[in-house]
């Protein structure tokens, strides 16, 4: 069956991912009628793939990288339909996603709604500590107006993003959705939907390296957008401070040895691309 449905899907550097990604949107249940790729500027092989594999996807590529924010507007502007899903490069879909966020999203006064996202790779423990600490979802029951709804796996209404001036853009890695469901809160009365019977699944497998950039750039950009500065420096080290005594404390009472060394790991990692970061601006 097939609906008035686009799904648009921001990349970049994504050729590990991007075929299982797109394969996924292909086999739900319901079918959109169009599907977007956004290519965010990639250097790898992402666009070559889509290319040969899919005739029927449309491409857009920008010129240079701009970020998550104006990759979202981008999409979403460029869709023919007023129901336009997204999912991130790196997530696949249960065939039924789409179908259990329907009923939700044609529901009165709903403009968005979210899906519940899982680790896919946990034999890696990498992995695992980032699905401990650092979870896409909002849990095993539907949530009315959840504090926000995580932009790797969500539908809305068109005409409600052009409501709120779409996305922030600004946000060039993470933040741009928690930044977007404000907006819809503060300036709207609709409402946002999580259903966790929409599933879908994190291809991401990180190494140490890759995590702590992945954890530093939620916290560091992800909230607020403040230049660098000794005062942020301060702040955001004693916050991970906090963080990592509480994770050492939870992995001794679960003798997770692994789970320290990580913890430790992220920490050490963190202060330092901060520190390079406030340097870097001087």
């Amino acid at each position: 069956m097939k609906k008035n449905i686009s799904f648009y899907v921001p990349a970049y550097n994504a050729e590990k991912t991007i075929k299982d990604s797109i394969t996924s949107i292909q086999n739900q249940s319901i079918l959109p009628d169009e599907i977007i790729l956004i290519d965010d500027c990639s250097t790898d092989k992402t666009v070559k793939i889509v290319k040969s594999e899919f005739s029927n996807v449309k491409i857009i590529l920008n010129k240079q990288n701009m970020g998550l924010g104006y990759n979202r507007n981008l999409g979403i502007k460029e869709s023919k339909n007023d129901i336009v899903a997204a999912i991130d490069a790196d997530v696949i879909l249960d065939k039924y996603w789409l179908e259990k966020l329907m009923p939700e999203i044609e529901k009165k006064n709903v403009s968005m709604c979210g899906g519940k996202m899982d680790e896919y790779l946990l034999n890696n423990k990498i992995n695992l500590w980032r699905a401990k600490y650092y979870s896409q979802n909002w849990g095993n029951k539907l949530v009315s107006n959840p504090p926000f709804l995580f932009g790797c796996n969500t539908i809305l209404i068109k005409s409600l993003w052009k409501k709120v001036n779409g996305y922030e853009e600004k946000f060039k890695t993470n933040g741009e959705d928690i930044n977007f469901i404000q907006k819809i809160k503060s300036e709207t009365d609709s409402q946002i939907i999580y259903q966790p019977e929409a599933k879908c699944f994190h291809l991401q497998d990180d190494n140490i390296e890759s995590l702590s950039k992945r954890v530093w750039r939620y916290h560091s950009f992800g909230y607020k957008i403040k230049e660098p500065s000794f005062k942020k420096f301060i702040k955001l080290s004693i916050k991970q401070t906090r963080f990592f005594l509480q994770r050492l404390f939870r992995s001794l009472i679960e003798f997770d040895l692994s789970g320290i060394t990580i913890s430790f790991k992220v920490f050490v990692n963190f202060i330092k691309l901060e520190y390079v970061l406030l340097n870097k601006n001087k």
